[in-house]
């Protein structure tokens, strides 16, 4: 017969990993030196890119990493937990606006037109907005603040990454990327906020309208 040998440390691991990531993402504006930056050529195209800042981005590429990797064990283990999803969360929720500001108040800012400079600080405020009114809904109608793991969260959240790292490798912002982003966040906000109002029975993992169905709340006799 075969034991469980599932140790103490194995059941905290993806905490702790959650944990590293979101210690990392605050030790990010300590990693910005001009000494760091470095001249690169990417040879495929021929084309010289300055002031890269290297070091910053390794870092980030490192806890990106790190996002899939605290769940997958989690799940693998079996010791998920609400503790466990919340740093998560937390994480997730701390690289890409800890990533971003960084890109806006120290990467692009002098690329920017003061104009643009606010109108994108505006977006990605917006777009944090999106998921606490996410997470309010499921607080009030469910009485669980978790936000929800859509498929649509999920594509904001990669194309985040993606394009904090471009931003930061090219030291600009290109109006596209920025404009898809918010599209991408009202989308999912909508889809969520329907979700919790209209189920009967709340999952984080809901795939979104579109991939998966649920049972929909019944209307009150009174209400």
């Amino acid at each position: 017969m075969e034991t469980s040998k599932t140790t103490p440390f194995i059941k905290i691991l993806p905490n702790i990993i959650s944990s590293i990531r979101i210690i990392g993402a605050l030790m990010l504006p300590f990693l910005i030196w001009e000494s760091w930056e470095k001249e690169i050529t990417l040879p495929f195209i021929d084309k010289t890119f300055s002031n890269v800042p290297i070091v910053w981005i390794i870092a980030y590429l490192i806890l990106l990493s790190t996002d899939k990797l605290d769940g997958t064990i989690a799940r693998k283990l079996k010791v998920e937990s609400d503790l466990g999803a919340g740093l998560d969360t937390i994480g997730d929720a701390l690289t890409l606006v800890m990533g971003a500001t960084l890109c806006f108040v120290y990467f692009v800012r002098e690329n920017l037109e003061t104009w643009q400079f606010w109108v994108y600080v505006g977006i990605m405020i917006t777009c944090v907005v999106c998921k606490l009114f996410a997470f309010i809904l499921a607080l009030i109608y469910h009485g669980k603040g978790n936000m929800i793991h859509t498929n649509y969260h999920k594509a904001f959240a990669i194309g985040a990454y993606i394009a904090i790292f471009f931003w930061a490798f090219l030291r600009t912002i290109p109006a596209w990327s920025i404009y898809s982003l918010l599209f991408i966040i009202l989308y999912a906000a909508v889809d969520e906020s329907i979700y919790c109002i209209r189920t009967a029975e709340y999952n984080v993992n809901f795939k979104g309208h579109g991939f998966e169905t649920y049972k929909v709340r019944q209307k009150s006799k009174n209400g």
